[in-house]
């Protein structure tokens, strides 16, 4: 099996493991009782807002394309890739979610690169500028619950420290110059020199992805993206019987939780988000009985993570099926259009 797919495949099996652990401690029964009214036209109308949140970020993947000339007519770019062959490369990176930070989603680079030829180091800091976004968008989601619930302002420091680190990686990351001065000190040393010199082409593409421009319109569509998803989670809530939460408490369970995940640095945040979540719920929101705020918490990552991971691996299947040969040799001709 493909190394790639057995990476995929492990951290399903880490993911399916913490939710049993999670279903085993609160007591099966509980759970299957919490379930046994539980309204499953939720988790539909919640898979469905997932994959628009998913066409949302493939329109950020393609934005981005669009500003480092991709696709112009030129040396090591690709006038040829189609819209149905990025989207199926931007969709086999979901596969990689559960990496820390996502950064295994850098996959959709080594693709293009097999596909058409596009160099690594200028489309990798489209995964920056996409996590930097989604930052930005977790964070103002996360200021609306602040501001409305004074019992929240517990959190703000979380918030904070997560808006500092995204300021200082736009100031370092964006600005070229600084870049370039840093690059210059690095190269001085023995056996890094060869590393800085490759790194000069992916400050460049960092510094075009992150224009004020660009941040704006790609943080906007964060914006709604991930406002997708904190609906998603509350149709799930309301979903249970005796449930009951606002969609300001969801937006604000969501976002925030998915931050504590994603400074965690775990493969996905897991764990950290599940944890955190099914804690919070249980204690904020009116209704929310343990066995609830676990299942919950399971059917949402199921609708969002897990979903995207699915969708990934047969994206990545059928892309290595036809691009790649099991030998590990290059077929390009094979790969769609």
């Amino acid at each position: 099996m493909n190394r790639l797919l057995r990476r995929a495949l492990l951290g399903v099996v880490i993911g399916a493991l913490i939710y049993l652990a999670a279903v085993l401690y609160v007591d099966v029964n509980a759970t299957a009782a919490a379930l046994a009214d539980f309204r499953w036209s939720a988790v539909g109308l919640a898979l469905l807002l997932s994959s628009l949140n998913y066409l949302l970020r493939f329109w950020k993947w393609e934005l981005c394309l669009g500003w480092l000339g991709i696709r112009e007519p030129g040396p090591g770019n690709a006038p040829g890739l189609t819209l149905g062959r990025s989207l199926l490369i931007y969709l086999a990176g979901l596969s990689m979610s559960v990496t820390p930070g996502k950064v295994g989603e850098v996959l959709r680079s080594l693709l293009l690169k097999q596909s058409d030829g596009v160099d690594f180091s200028r489309t990798a800091p489209i995964v920056v500028a996409d996590r930097l976004t989604d930052l930005i968008a977790l964070v103002v989601l996360s200021l609306v619950g602040i501001a409305e619930f004074e019992e929240f302002q517990d959190y703000l420091p979380v918030i904070l420290i997560t808006l500092l680190l995204v300021v200082a990686g736009v100031i370092v990351l964006g600005s070229p110059r600084l870049c370039h001065g840093l690059l210059r000190l690095l190269a001085r040393i023995p056996g890094v020199d060869r590393l800085a010199a490759k790194a000069e082409a992916l400050v460049d593409a960092s510094a075009r992805v992150l224009q004020l421009r660009a941040l704006v319109l790609l943080s906007l569509l964060s914006i709604v993206g991930w406002g997708l998803e904190c609906v998603g989670y509350w149709l799930v809530l309301r979903g249970f019987a005796g449930a009951d939460a606002s969609l300001s408490l969801a937006v604000f369970l969501w976002s925030t939780t998915t931050i504590i995940g994603a400074l965690s640095f775990l493969p996905g945040g897991l764990g950290a988000t599940e944890g955190s979540l099914a804690v919070l719920v249980a204690r904020l929101a009116t209704g929310v009985t343990q066995a609830i705020a676990v299942a919950s918490t399971l059917l949402i990552r199921i609708c969002t993570l897990w979903f995207g991971e699915v969708v990934g691996g047969l994206a990545l299947a059928w892309l290595l099926h036809r691009y790649g040969g099991g030998d590990g040799t290059e077929r390009p001709e094979a790969l769609p259009s």
